[in-house]
């Protein structure tokens, strides 16, 4: 009997083809219309499982990417600060020269000093800078500007309320890199190398150690002068000695045959002629600058060789003063605001005077341009020599300063070319993830349009078949 196929048969065996190749003719579609060879995880489970792998990996690759970008951009604003501050740095040191002419006048000096001052402020701005929210040398510490300005002892102080820690991105697998540099690391690098004094008035540096930064100024005051022998010649001391400057014993050598005088090891002075307006209020100096104000005008013309005693008293704030034993080699003063501790050798100390002590490598850039600022504008009434001298301190701890401002600089532009050069290497890791992600999962567009082309002429292929077998008349259904 011979095998009968049903029409019903038929049908579907036409259908499941025409089905077959409209899948087939969609596929293709959605391949050229995509690009892509992969388009459901089932058509290819392995080559799915390769590409979600490449994606994680460009993914990463794309946040550090991210990532240095905004920290080159913290870097870059970070130097162009430091940059600045080299500038007002250059100009300081330009005018803290020219302040130490002699030739100038307090007005000139006065002049320089307003002008310091303006460019201090600007550093300070600069200090403060920030990137967004972001403060660029207050550390890792959160909030307002690092660098603030507090009053102490009568002295303008710049305080720094950040950390010593630096910002940090992370620019690759366990590689992180710093996008900042400190403040104390930029404008007040502690590098100290002890106490130094501005010679005025002969006080030392006493046994113990000292404690602290910045600088103070140490008040020297002169309270009253003695001599047991010096009424006997018939020299007086001028108003008893209350405008004398001197500190300590001093020899006073007269020698009558020559006519002149003189005070320890200072100048050897003549003694004015009978008649002369300065018999009366004569000034000798000692080796240091301290005055003795002597009346002539009954000196009895005879030799004379005799100490001169000048009692006195130390401040490091200014209002409490301790009286001066100039046996004591290790006096301790506290500055009650600013905390530091001094200790001074007494034995020295030959005349008043306002002493300038600076912890030498413990200066922020800040308060030396404060001190250039009060120095130039001389209120302890220094000579031109001492005026000299101190901007001479100050002139160093600028230069130091400085120095360690470009090595921040230099710092920062180093992190920024390593950064560059990462980036260039994480975008060609970057670009070649995705050509062999485009490998794995992208269709060859020329064979995907002929597999097109292939799968459009199999559908209406199929699709004519099938009309052909799918033709009934009585003679087919009696078959």
């Amino acid at each position: 009997m011979p095998l009968r196929i049903s029409t019903a048969s038929n049908y579907q065996r036409v259908l499941s083809s025409i089905r077959l190749n409209l899948s087939q003719l969609v596929t293709s579609q959605q391949q050229v219309s995509t690009g892509r060879r992969i388009l459901r995880p089932s058509d290819d489970p392995s080559g799915t499982a390769r590409v979600l792998s490449f994606n994680r990996q460009i993914a990463g690759t794309e946040r550090f990417i991210g990532a240095i970008g905004l920290g080159r951009s913290v870097v870059d604003t970070g130097a162009v600060a430091l940059e600045t501050g080299s500038g007002i740095l250059a100009e300081v040191r330009q005018n803290l020269i020219q302040g130490m002419n002699g030739t100038l006048s307090s007005q000139d000096r006065e002049a320089i000093a307003n002008e310091v001052e303006l460019l201090r402020a600007e550093m300070l701005g600069t200090a403060n800078t920030q990137s967004g929210e972001r403060s660029l040398f207050g550390g890792t510490k959160a909030g307002d500007s690092p660098w603030i300005e507090q009053v102490i002892g009568g002295v303008s102080r710049a305080i720094y309320t950040g950390n010593d820690e630096e910002q940090r991105i992370r620019i690759g697998n366990g590689v992180e890199i710093a996008i900042t540099v400190s403040g104390q690391d930029a404008f007040a690098k502690n590098e100290g190398a002890g106490p130094i004094y501005s010679g005025l008035t002969g006080v030392g540096q006493g046994l113990t150690g000292d404690e602290g930064q910045g600088y103070e100024y140490l008040t020297v005051r002169h309270d009253g002068t003695s001599s047991a022998t010096l009424a006997s010649s018939g020299i007086a001391l001028v108003s008893g000695g209350a405008g004398d400057t001197l500190l300590g014993d001093n020899t006073l050598t007269i020698d009558a045959t020559a006519g002149t005088v003189q005070l320890g090891t200072g100048p050897v002075l003549t003694i004015p002629a009978v008649g002369s307006g300065d018999l009366a209020d004569f000034t000798v100096a000692n080796e240091l600058g301290g005055e003795l104000h002597l009346d002539f005008s009954a000196f009895g013309g005879a030799d004379f060789t005799g100490t001169v005693s000048g009692a006195g008293s130390v401040s490091i704030d200014g209002s409490s003063f301790t009286a001066i034993n100039f046996a004591e080699g290790d006096l301790e003063l506290i500055h009650p605001e600013s905390g530091n501790t001094l200790h001074f050798d007494m034995a020295g100390i030959k005349r008043a005077g306002v002493e300038l002590v600076t912890f030498g490598g413990k200066v922020n850039i800040f308060d030396a341009l404060q001190g250039i600022v009060d120095d130039l504008r001389n209120g302890d009434n220094l000579s031109q020599p001492e005026l000299t001298d101190r901007l001479g301190i100050w002139l160093t701890e600028v230069d130091r300063g400085h120095n360690n401002l470009l090595v921040s600089l230099g710092s920062l532009g180093s992190r920024s070319e390593r950064m560059t050069k990462t980036e260039d290497k994480l975008e060609g890791v970057q670009l070649q993830l995705e050509s062999l992600r485009s490998e794995e999962q992208d269709v060859d567009i020329s064979e995907a349009a002929l597999d097109l082309a292939r799968a459009q002429q199999s559908l209406e292929l199929a699709q004519a078949s099938g009309a052909r077998l799918l033709q009934t008349n009585l003679l087919n259904f009696l078959r």
